[in-house]
């Protein structure tokens, strides 16, 4: 190595000469901790790159950066160039296993700290591609991993990501694990070990494929999953859970897989027996509802199914502060499609009761406003469900600190939602919910003129109560609230008045707002 570099380096700084043949002293000194500062602000992987090739004390800072976050994204078919129309390489020349090979070759793996592998995979190059061998370097500082590729965990990749084992291996590091497409039948991809032995893990999110549920198989075992957690007596101390398409025998609770106490935010979604299902599946149940214990630090539900064990939940938790109940998007009359075996004692109905029960729609609410009124900050309900004004006046007595709130409503009740304008202090977005299954709110909605829409927001949102509003959604129709100006009056020629300034939006300006982007069924 150069004697200056050396010298650099030891005096914790970089420099370079005013003059190479005058033998002048070295200008700029460059501290080591700055060079750092500046490095962090890079996080374009272009920039990194260049960095690197600056020179080796550069490359030397800028490395781990560099590869802090991998992204291997594959393709299902030949790519060319657009510049020269050359192949830009395919099978084992493809940039995806040319990427894969520097992951092996070089010894960088250690500096990834997220690793995600996606795009599509074509199965006849499996063969091909298990030719590579294993990753030899080991991820000790792996945080998060993804794997979104469109075919079955290649133990060519799984199996370094640690140390070489047939199951997936613990990562000591591990902090957010989601694992998609999980079918027992066609993949038999054991994650046991890998839940077992991550101590740090904090985050967990299990997609099962759609296939099991819709055919009515309960060929899933949690046990296979995570009966290596429950042998150790040593449950996952998880913060967050989300669980899609799980379709399971209803045997044991979570709570000998979970550790109640640090969950503060629980998804479910297409995998209860709850409303929407037919009576057969009362014995295909979630273990997560099914706890002896509270959760005492529980801050965010979401959901799409209403069911007596999601009222226990409400009822035996406090301090809710997000809830996110989300309805069927497709209209009854296109439902009922179902594969599940039928029961005859079920008469087609749910065991739980009906989604347009009106009683179950009352004691849920009741369970919200009495448990977790003081501290609700968001709240979503079923837009199947059409809250009476008594309904509406609750929720907004008994929750002072909304934020954010969606219901279905109707027309005349809508007309009413103005009065209690004075109690929503807090509340930055209010949508009113079209029902998919047939209603006339939308119809009534669209039978307005916008500008008379906004004329008649303009008005109420205006007073000190309803400054902090911006966003109302009326069925399809998404409104933005401005600063409030004085106005011509509409009702009143020749006069003025404060009106708060109205103008329509479409829906992508509010896709990253919370009452809107949890209105999903993706996890």
């Amino acid at each position: 190595m150069d004697p200056h570099m050396l010298a650099n380096l030891s005096n914790g700084s970089i420099c370079s000469p005013r003059n190479k043949t005058s033998g002048e002293g070295w200008l700029l000194p460059l501290p080591l901790n700055l060079i750092a500062l500046i490095i962090s602000h890079l996080e374009a992987p272009a920039d990194l790159a260049r960095t690197c090739r600056t020179c080796r004390v550069f490359y030397y800072m800028t490395l781990p950066q560099l590869y802090a976050n991998v992204t291997l994204k594959s393709y299902d078919c030949i790519r060319y160039s657009p510049e020269h129309g050359r192949v830009e390489g395919s099978g084992m020349g493809s940039p995806f296993v040319m990427g894969l090979n520097g992951l092996v070759l070089r010894n960088v793996a250690a500096y990834v700290k997220k690793l995600s592998i996606v795009g599509e995979w074509r199965e006849h190059d499996l063969e091909e591609f298990s030719k590579k061998g294993l990753l030899k370097q080991s991820f000790v500082g792996l945080l998060a991993s993804s794997w979104e590729l469109s075919t079955k965990m290649l133990p060519t990749v799984w199996q370094g990501l640690e140390h070489s084992q047939i199951r997936i291996p613990p990562m000591a590091s591990l902090v957010s694990l989601r694992v998609l497409d999980i079918d027992p039948l066609c993949y038999v991809d054991d994650i046991s070990l890998l839940l077992a032995g991550s101590k740090t893990l904090r985050n967990l999110t299990l997609v099962w494929s759609p296939r099991m549920r819709e055919v009515g198989e309960p060929s899933v075992n949690l046990e296979s999953i995570f009966g290596r957690c429950r042998a150790k007596d040593q449950s996952l101390k998880l913060k967050t859970v989300a669980i899609k398409n799980l379709f399971a025998y209803d045997t044991n609770s979570c709570e000998s897989y979970f550790d109640p106490s640090g969950i503060e935010e629980v998804t479910e979604i297409n995998s209860t027996a709850g409303l929407g299902d037919h009576g057969a599946a009362v014995f295909i149940n979630s273990p997560f509802r099914k706890m002896s214990r509270p959760l005492p630090h529980l801050k965010s539900v979401r959901g799409d199914r209403v069911s007596k064990e999601f009222l226990v939940l409400l009822e035996t938790t406090r301090g809710i502060e997000k809830l996110y109940i989300i309805g069927d998007k497709k209209a009854d009359k296109d439902k009922g499609s179902s594969i599940l075996p039928r029961s005859p004692a079920s008469n087609g109905s749910s065991p739980s009761g009906d989604l347009h029960s009106e009683n179950l729609r009352d004691d849920t609410i009741e369970a919200i406003t009495q448990n977790h009124g003081h501290t609700l900050r968001h709240l979503l309900l079923p837009p199947q469900w059409r809250l009476t004004s008594d309904n509406i006046a609750l929720i907004v007595r008994s929750c002072p600190n909304l934020e954010q709130i969606g219901f279905g409503t109707e027309f005349d009740r809508f007309m009413s939602l103005k009065l209690l304008m004075p109690f929503l202090t807090k509340v930055t977005a209010i949508r009113l919910l079209d029902n998919p299954g047939g209603s006339d709110f939308r119809d009534k909605m669209h039978e307005v003129d916008d500008g008379r829409h906004e004329e008649q927001m303009g008005g109420p949102t205006s007073a000190r109560a309803g400054q902090k509003i911006r966003w109302i959604e009326l069925a399809d129709l998404l409104f933005e609230m401005g600063k409030t100006e004085l106005m011509d009056d509409p009702e009143n020629p020749g006069k003025m008045r404060y009106r708060r300034r109205v103008w329509k939006q479409n829906r992508e300006a509010v896709k990253d707002i919370a009452i809107w982007k949890m209105d999903s069924l993706d996890v």
